[in-house]
């Protein structure tokens, strides 16, 4: 079923109140240093830490669709690891398109893509694409939006596959780790994100 004219005419009232429950999961976490001093946090959607709701992921594919273009799509591309796959698949119920996860091993498949990704937390590997088609235009969804490797490579693999990318949706953007300005250098399209906040002193906040 498609449902994005009956999501994009939900009322602003409705539109707040999940952003709402979104913006509360994302602001006031500890944060914990990790790789180079990466200030990492333990958030529901990223590490299921909380454990996450249901109600939650729901009104976070709802938002997704609300702002995307999802009616000049094709296909919707994201990784497999971490909250971009269960996000995914919840757009791609609401939008009747399909979707394919990026890996971070191959599979060694006719038409795989791979692409060399730098990754803030965790360093450096290769990320693996498959299931998309030369031509098809592709919205990248995804978590979050920190220093931007994760999301550029995903950008390099559509392109990589001489398909389009249209735009770029996340749910939450940690700001001040460059990863707007990384993918804005990368490719020029669309990037648009729920929440965002910072890394800053002992816990997130509310830029």
């Amino acid at each position: 079923m498609n449902w994005i004219e009956e999501i994009k005419s939900m009322p602003e009232s409705e539109v707040s109140r999940k952003l709402a429950a979104i913006k509360e999961t994302f602001v006031g976490i500890p944060i914990l240093k990790g790789r180079n001093d990466y200030p990492y946090s333990l958030f529901s959607l990223t590490d299921y830490s909380p454990a996450m709701k249901p109600s939650l992921i729901e009104d976070m594919a709802d938002l997704l669709v609300y702002h995307g273009n999802f009616k000049n799509a094709d296909i919707i591309v994201s990784e497999a690891d971490r909250g971009g796959g269960p996000l995914a698949h919840a757009v791609a119920l609401r939008t009747n398109l399909p979707y394919t996860l990026a890996n971070w091993y191959p599979k060694e498949t006719v038409g795989e893509v791979r692409v060399e990704a730098s990754i803030g937390f965790s360093g450096d590997g290769y990320i693996y694409l498959n299931g998309i088609l030369e031509k098809q235009r592709a919205i990248l969804v995804d978590d979050l939006l920190s220093t931007g490797g994760t999301a550029v490579a995903l950008l390099q693999a559509i392109e990589k596959a001489n398909a389009i990318p249209l735009e770029a949706l996340f749910v939450a953007e940690k700001v001040g780790m460059r990863g707007r300005s990384a993918m804005e250098e990368a490719c020029n399209i669309p990037i648009k994100t729920l929440v965002k906040f910072k890394a800053e002193g002992q816990r997130t906040t509310d830029p």
